[in-house]
């Protein structure tokens, strides 16, 4: 039994600490940088944008195979390794593990985790956030709740009553017509107008992660969940595409998400994007104004109702232990990655509807 490391092994592991060491580096050079880093999310964009096009050609997701073959194989020279060599061997396998970690941080950050550097939507957009008052914010969530309510009789539902779109491919080309055409042209100008894959072996275990869609920076994919209620799907295909046109912080994808639904013509994907920010607003304003969040709860229709009901259902399938790690885990990646919540009355993502509407 060989009772050491081998060269390789250690080779492996510098090399991994390394690579780690410089996507963090990279990482935080672009955040010194801010707005004179565009050069890096260029280039970031650039190599992401090869890899979606060349993995466009695979028709299912690529990075399910990626995930399922990395955890197994990993697994597998964990276990071969301590058989063959005991403590040593493990030891051994954590070193080609720290590689393939290092290469995947790396190109993470080269390509994707640049993109946080980028100046606020909010200038891009022109709009100038401030802090709201709950009459402001109780106005603008009636404004969305009525929206909500006449699109609701605008589009299909199934025998129970709740809301049943289109196809995904459909609702992704509906998404990525009104990127083209909307108030985010120049955003959708970024990236290569390939639509986000849907998941089809991890979605499960996505939902009990709580997670609804991801970014790979392996294969340049943009993945959405296809375990989700059908009220998400247009927005998250939509939040994950701006993902994939650089925009990095959730919330702001959250906001380009809801933008991009509600500008669409298809009516479908609308309702989707009012439903989704009439739920930041309502829970914004129930934390602020009671009162207030009953009068505006109460104009709702009952097909509404009946849709935010199915929605609450969904997600407690999914709650326990798993979901609450999920939900951890998400949460500090968001304060890893240094995305503060702004000025902000109500969060970011909820003050850029406010700015919308009351620009």
């Amino acid at each position: 039994m060989n009772a050491r490391l081998t060269r390789r092994e250690k080779i492996s592991a510098v090399l991994g600490a390394a690579l780690a060491l410089l996507g963090l580096g990279w990482f935080r050079l672009s955040a010194f940088l801010g707005a004179s880093a565009g050069w890096m999310r260029q280039a970031g964009l650039a190599v992401g944008g090869a890899l979606c096009r060349f993995w466009r050609l695979v028709p299912f997701p690529v990075s399910e195979l990626v995930w399922i073959g990395g955890v197994a194989a990993a697994l597998g020279v964990v276990l071969y390794c301590t058989l063959r060599r005991g403590l040593w061997g493990f030891a051994g396998a954590l070193c080609r593990l720290v590689l393939a970690g290092g290469v995947m941080l790396a190109l993470f950050s080269f390509v994707f985790l640049v993109q946080y550097s980028a100046p606020p939507l909010s200038e891009d957009l022109g709009l100038e956030v401030e802090e709201y008052t709950p009459a402001q914010l109780a106005d603008v969530a009636g404004l969305v709740a009525g929206e909500l309510n006449k699109y609701a009789d605008m589009v299909p539902r199934d025998g129970d009553g709740l809301f049943a779109p289109a196809g995904y491919d459909a609702l992704a080309a509906a998404v990525g017509r009104s990127y083209a055409q909307g108030s985010l042209q120049r955003l959708y100008a970024r990236g290569t107008g390939i639509a986000p894959k849907q998941g089809v072996l991890l979605s499960r275990a996505m939902s009990y992660l709580s997670i609804t869609g991801y970014y790979f920076p392996l294969t340049g994919e943009s993945i959405v969940s296809g375990d989700l209620i059908e009220t998400s799907i247009p927005f998250t295909i939509a939040h994950e595409a701006a993902h994939a046109f650089g925009v990095g912080p959730e919330k702001e994808a959250n906001f380009a998400a809801f933008l991009c639904c509600i500008q669409s013509e298809d009516p479908e994907v609308c309702y989707s994007g009012l439903f989704n920010g009439y739920i930041y607003l309502n829970n914004a304003l129930y934390r602020a104004d009671r009162d207030r969040w009953q009068s505006v709860y109460d104009t709702l229709s009952q097909p509404v109702r009946d849709d935010l009901a199915a929605k609450s259902r969904h997600l407690a399938r999914y709650e326990g232990p798993v979901n609450a790690f999920g939900s951890s885990v998400n949460n500090a990646y968001i304060q890893a990655t240094g995305q503060p919540d702004g000025v902000q009355s109500y969060g970011r993502m909820v003050d850029l509807m406010m700015a919308w509407y009351l620009q």
